[in-house]
């Protein structure tokens, strides 16, 4: 046996778990196999002594310790912890009862589950054996920076915790988390109930029977939605309560059994969020059916549709889990239509919501959505100050609704509602696909409603959503507008199509002509039927409650943690990253902010890899993937399973101006992304042919790039051009997230096999240097799953700082310099010109159409190649879609 890391000698892992247990005897799990995260749980268990178990992955293994009087969220409030056996990581899920005889006999429920990392540069390991451990929680109900620190004598089995002041800890005098909280975030459960699940099932019955409901199951596919009716202001009135309006996808979740399904208002959506279904499944009700809404938050726990979204086109299941697992979703439910097969809807909604908080716990994966009784004013005010969408009303005697009701009133923060697309313009500028969409809305009898125009929307696109967009609105061409009246564009630049499509506007107001103002398109509602798009300003509701004044705060769901602070504050700005030049670090960050309008666009949701040179080009540098411990809160990271390693890595994601001066802080002078993103990571948005020279002239280099090109406009292909900030030039195909990476790298390498018969004198595919012969190698192995190019716009660790910069075609000429492309040099480029190769991220190639003419043109003669200059200097800015 070696050293033990928290001192002695240590024992193989587990062992002293495993002694002290019986696995015929006890339910708990006996594995053992490491996941390589930082889970992080505490279980409440009713042993001889009640108390909590804090468990943190550490080496393979939960190391845990028994909080008695359980954490507190105060600041500075110690609480003993004494450390106990390590236990394996399976026991992070564990509840049950734990049967009498046995060691810690007693019931046992995950009072909180979630993940940490390390508030300190050193490892866990490491900071356990010199007895401090500071760790930054992210729990359903632990929130922030936490110490544990071992006490003097005891062994060293005798520890406190306690919280570290930051906008997670409770303020002095509130109810601590233990009190406030006292479920499972699983099953529901308080430990007493866990301890008698039979009892309390049979009080669950009996409570809801005394409701008076009516015996028998609810059919969920038949069932409809009840939909809110909207009101322009927010109003108060003791027969009414008040929630908040989630951004997300309505569903209701029905269980018979051990089979769950979701019922979203488009149809089954169940196998596209499998851990709203594993959560639902460990609920320890398992008949009934539930309504509320899937959303995800952001940082400060707010519902965000615009998280959610990548999500809803997914259909492959490794693409699904993948995103569960970086991006989980939570499912808040606000109404129960069914509990034990009782049929709850004729009973009034206080009612039913007693039997949904007997259900789901407060917090959780899946939660119970609150409410407050009679402050409608202060509730939506609040609601607004925190950038919630908005606030539902609901008559609380009512029974449950089906269809559009005004016993439930939508108040929303910002105008929003839903239009009929009914055409498109033509696109203008720098912008492909389209323009701006024509919207209207229906109007007269629902047996003979007629369209209407209301206005055009132009903005609140993104290049992927432009693409797919117009890729279903051109099936959908007719030669006339859709619209009956209205102020209908006339004249060329406008397409029509049949109004079959139905989508989400946010606008300030109704203007007096009956358009939008300042209108921003949000998203494609989908299986929304377009004929009910209604002026919803002309539906006023009928509810005249009178208004109570200055009411009290609303005393609903505690509000979220105040941001963390996402302003980074630059070290050591003086120090000399380039020598000869005299850059320093703080040139390197004025670069990235002013470049960071161009180069965004390129690292959105994708996985950066680092290197970085603390000590400037000439000094040492190393290779970052895996974000430190210490990485600030706020900067965005996802973790993904390495092949190579069989572990999950903490990838940093560049999706802000924050994020790139973060990055260059760190002295990380060379930025590589993948070609793909986080919610679609098998299928990469492009296809790279790297011409990598490594003692060839340069020259021969712009040979290989125009021949590849000619190749490429003889399949029809677009094609864009970039160097890579050193010797080399990089040539990208767009692919729009369509292929996978193997089918890629394949296509790819019959691209690089064409350039080599085109120019055989100065180019290969061997991949050794000795075996190249001075050749140009074309390198298509760039296009692997984890695979790596230099960001556009990225600077290199060279003399002279040279960057990663976007060409025109017809820039690429043996009189093309690539170190005039410098950190000193880009802002002023690109502020005068678009940039060329932006259009790689806007739709895709059809690999199989190009591989047909290419039979056919080998057939025919052959692929055109040679040292010819192109016929045109054209770039090829459009693609087609792909085959059916």
């Amino acid at each position: 046996m070696g050293p033990d890391s928290l001192g002695g000698e240590r024992p193989p892992p587990l062992e002293t778990y495993r002694r002290k247990r019986d696995p015929d005897r006890t339910p708990e799990p006996f594995g053992g196999r490491p996941s390589g995260g930082r889970l992080f749980v505490v279980q409440k268990h009713a042993a001889r002594r009640l108390h909590y178990d804090l468990r943190l992955e550490i080496d393979g293994v939960l190391k845990s310790w028994a909080v008695p009087r359980g954490p507190s969220g105060h600041v500075e409030d110690k609480r003993l912890a004494v450390l106990v056996e390590d236990h394996p990581v399976e026991y992070g899920d564990f509840e049950g009862v734990i049967p009498p005889g046995n060691y810690g006999a007693g019931a046992v429920i995950v009072w909180d589950h979630g993940w940490y990392r390390s508030a300190n540069p050193e490892e866990p390991l490491a900071q356990l054996a010199r007895g401090t451990l500071e760790v930054e929680i992210f729990g359903y109900k632990m929130r922030g920076r936490w110490t544990l620190a071992r006490m003097a004598g005891g062994e060293g089995r005798d520890w406190l915790l306690l919280k570290k002041a930051d906008g997670a800890a409770l303020p002095p005098g509130a109810a601590d988390l233990t009190e406030r909280y006292p479920q499972s975030v699983l099953s529901g459960l308080t430990v007493e109930q866990m301890a008698d699940r039979a009892g309390h099932l049979a009080a669950v019955r009996a409570r809801v029977d005394a409701m008076g409901p009516r015996r028998g199951p609810v059919d969920a596919r038949a069932q409809r939605f009840a939909l809110a009716t909207r009101a322009e202001t927010a109003f108060a009135d003791p027969a009414w309560l008040y929630e908040i309006k989630y951004d997300g996808v309505r569903v209701l979740a029905e269980r018979r059994g051990d089979r769950v399904t979701l019922h979203g208002r488009g149809g089954d959506t169940t196998s596209r969020y499998p851990e709203i279904v594993r959560a639902l499944e460990a609920l320890a009700i398992d008949r009934f059916l539930i309504d509320g809404e899937i959303v995800t938050l952001d940082e400060s726990g707010r519902p965000r549709f615009q998280r959610l979204q990548p999500r809803m086109g997914l259909t492959d299941s490794r693409d699904i889990a993948l995103a569960a697992r970086q991006r989980p979703a939570i499912g808040v439910f606000f109404d129960c239509l069914e509990l034990e097969e009782r049929d709850l809807r004729r009973l009034p909604l206080t009612d039913r919501k007693e039997c949904l908080r007997m259900l789901v716990p407060a917090l959780g994966p899946v939660r119970y959505g609150d409410h407050v009784v009679g402050e409608g004013v202060a509730f939506y005010e609040a609601a607004c100050a925190q950038g919630l969408e908005g606030t539902v009303a609901k008559k609380a005697r009512a029974p449950y609704p089906a269809g559009r009701t005004r016993d439930w009133i939508k108040i929303k923060c910002q105008r929003r509602q839903a239009f009929a697309i009914g055409g498109y313009t033509e696109p203008q500028g720098t912008r492909a696909h389209f323009g701006a969409l024509h919207l209207g809305v229906y109007e007269g009898p629902p047996d003979a409603p007629r369209l209407v125009y209301v206005s055009k929307v132009g903005t609140g696109f993104d290049g992927a959503g432009l693409a797919a967009l117009r890729d279903r609105l051109r099936p959908l061409a007719r030669a006339t507008p859709p619209f009956d009246e209205g102020a209908i564009p006339r004249g060329r630049g406008h397409h029509w199509v049949e109004p079959r499509l139905a989508c989400e506007v946010r606008f300030t107001e109704w203007t007096e002509e009956g358009g939008l103002r300042q209108p921003t398109f949000i998203r494609v509602l989908e299986g929304h039927d377009p004929r009910a798009c209604r002026r919803e300003s002309e539906e006023p509701t009928a509810a005249e409650p009178s208004p109570i004044p200055e009411p009290a705060a609303p005393s609903g769901p505690p509000a979220a943690a105040p941001p963390a602070e996402r302003r980074l504050q630059p070290t050591n700005l003086r120090k000399v990253l380039w020598p000869l030049e005299g850059y320093t670090k703080a040139d390197l960050l004025d670069y990235y902010e002013r470049i960071a309008p161009w180069m965004l666009p390129y690292l959105r949701d994708r996985p950066l890899v680092l290197t970085r040179y603390p000590d400037g080009i000439a000094g040492k540098s190393f290779y970052q993937k895996d974000a430190p411990e210490f990485t600030p809160a706020w900067v965005r990271t996802e973790r993904i399973y390495s092949r190579d390693t069989a572990r999950d890595i903490a990838y940093l994601v560049g999706d802000d101006v924050e994020m790139l001066r973060y990055v260059a802080n760190s002295a990380a002078l060379l930025i590589h992304c993948w070609a793909s993103r986080v919610p679609s990571l098998e299928r990469p948005d492009w296809l790279v042919l790297d011409l990598d020279p490594k003692g060839a002239p340069f020259t021969d280099v712009v040979t290989v790039a125009l021949a590849l090109r000619r190749i490429l406009d003889d399949l029809d292909l677009p094609s864009y051009v970039k160097t890579s900030g050193a010797t080399g030039l990089h040539i990208l195909v767009p692919l729009g997230a369509r292929y996978t990476y193997e089918q890629a790298r394949t296509f790819a390498r019959l691209l690089a096999t064409l350039g080599v018969e085109a120019t055989p004198e100065i180019s290969t595919v061997a991949r050794p240097i000795r075996d190249r012969g001075g050749k140009v190698y074309i390198d298509f192995g760039q296009n692997g799953y984890g695979q790596t190019i230099v960001a556009p716009f990225s600077v290199r660790p060279l003399p002279g700082a040279p960057a990663s910069c976007p060409l025109e075609w017809r820039e690429v000429t043996p009189r093309l310099d690539p170190t005039r492309f410098t950190m000193k040099t880009m802002v002023a480029r690109f502020e005068k010109m678009a940039d060329p190769l932006r259009a790689v991220l806007d739709g895709g190639v059809d690999i199989v159409a190009a591989i047909e003419r290419l039979q056919a043109r080998v057939a025919g003669g052959g692929v055109s190649g040679g040292d010819a200059p192109p016929a045109s200097g054209r770039t090829r800015g459009r693609s087609r879609p792909p085959r059916a």
